[in-house]
């Protein structure tokens, strides 16, 4: 069987539920402004928000930057705004600046989740497993029901195939973000797609065939969830016919060199 892609760690956007790029200094620089102005902070308006949502919605890093650049010159340790620059620099493989903004908005709110879930993911990304864990482990002790972070920490027992101990709270997560996966939520889609993986590596196949049939209902563009399920069904299943289809999709929404070469490579096993 083809190598499955798992599993999908995720950076988390939100709370309370994730060009030439100048070196790390002068970013710094530029977020850090005035700080004695900055000492007497500002309100934060509804309208400063909204902005700073659409633009990371648009993914246009000038947008990201003058959006949260206009909330921290209003309140310097804001963590939305340094969360969502954050976030945008580790999708953008900027490891460096990530961290010192992640670093920066734990030192003025240590106990936010969402933080030290993020710094986890970039520890994974730089191959410190051990840091990793303990992000996670400590989004969770300050949250026990913040589901991101139970998810990656399980996430974590699935990318060394144990499966059994992945599989718990994995179910718990998809269970409680079934609403968030019907309207395509991308966080929802990653805990979908783990889980599947993980049913997989039980042999619980049919049951994971009904979560990756959940996850294309949502029209997701994510494009682990297809080659996943892509392989499920041709090597796992013998369902050929429907490999074939959730294929004709993937190759609608990707043009990726490596994508389409290894959907030629399940199309050719899926036509034997």
């Amino acid at each position: 069987m083809k190598k499955l892609i798992l599993p999908i760690f995720i950076l988390a956007l939100g709370f309370n539920a994730g060009t030439v790029f100048a070196q790390d200094e002068d970013m710094a620089a530029e977020f850090d402004g005035d700080k004695e102005k900055a000492e007497s902070t500002q309100k934060v308006e509804s309208e400063d928000l909204k902005r700073l949502s659409e633009a990371r919605k648009s993914r246009s890093e000038g947008a990201i930057v003058k959006a949260a650049s206009q909330i921290l010159a209003k309140d310097f340790n804001n963590t939305e705004a340094l969360n969502t620059l954050a976030v945008f620099y580790a999708e953008t493989k900027r490891y460096g600046m990530a961290k010192i903004l992640l670093r920066r908005a734990l030192k003025a709110n240590p106990n936010e989740p969402a933080l030290h879930n993020n710094l986890g993911v970039i520890f994974l990304i730089e191959n410190e497993p051990r840091l990793a864990l303990d992000s996670f482990r400590k989004s969770t002790q300050l949250k026990s029901d913040y589901r991101i972070g139970a998810t990656n920490l399980a996430s974590i027992y699935l990318e060394h195939r144990d499966y059994n101990r992945s599989l718990a709270p994995l179910e718990d997560s998809y269970k409680a973000t079934k609403s968030d996966l019907s309207r395509g939520a991308d966080f929802a889609v990653e805990i979908a797609n783990n889980y599947a993986v993980a049913l997989m590596g039980v042999g619980e196949n049919s049951k994971a065939q009904d979560v990756f049939e959940k996850i294309l209902d949502s029209n997701t563009r994510r494009l682990a969830p297809y080659l996943n399920y892509a392989i499920l069904l041709t090597d796992v299943l013998k369902k050929k016919k429907d490999a074939l289809r959730v294929l004709s999709k993937l190759k609608l929404i990707s043009d990726e060199r490596e994508i389409q070469r290894q959907t030629q490579e399940l199309e050719k096993r899926a036509q034997e």
